[in-house]
Formats: structure tokens, sequence, C-alpha cells
């Protein structure tokens, strides 16, 4: 099994307003973000727990982790059957890359199941890509410091 934690970020940053973004980290330590987990299986499965997973929608394939296997499986060229379980702990629309954590911990994870197929940079287009189906345009401000950590 492979589990990912992926933090919380921040893309108001004045002059770099959605442009630059931060991770966040709470300084009690405590865990600000989504943890997903991958696990072999005999077909892909998708269970939602968490504070927050009653606000996630109920159909696996309107779910953004649903989506990010399955625009991995497509990037690698086969279909991985896997077990998937997106911990939600970040509260959507907070402003603090809510979906980002989701994509970023969904997708991280899956590379690591499959022994890294992909590199750095393409996981980070397929990030912004991802991010994209939700706001609307593809971009990096709230993914890149979730996958890459500090401002970025």
């Amino acid at each position: 099994m492979v589990k990912v934690y992926a933090p919380a970020s921040s893309a108001n940053m004045s002059v770099g307003f959605d442009v630059l973004g931060a991770a966040v980290t709470p300084v009690d330590g405590t865990l600000l973000g989504d943890n997903v987990s991958v696990e072999a299986a005999t077909s892909f499965s998708l269970q939602n727990v968490g504070r927050f997973a009653s606000k996630l929608p109920t159909a696996p394939q309107e779910n953004i982790v649903y989506q990010c296997w399955e625009r991995f499986c497509q990037e690698i060229g086969k279909t991985v059957p896997v077990a998937m379980t997106l911990e939600k702990n970040m509260p959507i629309g907070s402003g603090l890359g809510s979906s980002a954590c989701s994509v970023v911990a969904a997708l991280v994870a899956m590379n690591e199941f499959c022994g890294k197929p992909l590199n750095e940079s393409r996981m980070l287009a397929l990030m912004g890509e991802m991010e994209g189906r939700i706001s609307g345009s593809i971009h990096y401000d709230n993914v890149a410091p979730c996958y890459l950590g500090g401002i970025q």
C-alpha cells in the first residue's frame, strides 16, 4: 500500500496573486491537507473518508481522485486496478488549495504505486491539467507548492 499526504497551500500572495503559491503547515504541527492511499485490487474502487468526505460527489466519475486515476492510466498506457481511499481533511472552497491537495496526493500515490513511471515535470503538467478541470483553466498556483513544497 502507498499512502501520500498533500499539504494545504495558498496562492493569495499580493502581486503574485494566483501565480505564486506557498505550501502551508500549521505551527502546532497538525496535518492540514489530504491523504490518498492506493493498494492493489482486482478492479478500481474509491472510498471517501474524513471530515469533509460528505461534501464530495457521490458518483466516483465526478470525483477528482477518480479522474486523476483515469488520466494517469491513460498517460502510462494501461489500466491499473487499484483501491483508492481519499481522506478529505481540507474544507472544500476554503481558499487553501483543497482540490490541489486531492490532485497532488492522488497522482503522487499512483506514480509511487506504479514505480514512478512519470518524472517530476510530467507529474506537474498532469497536476495543472487536473486542477484545471475544477478551476476552469490550467494553472499551477496551488499544485506546484503542494507538490514541490515552499513557495513556487
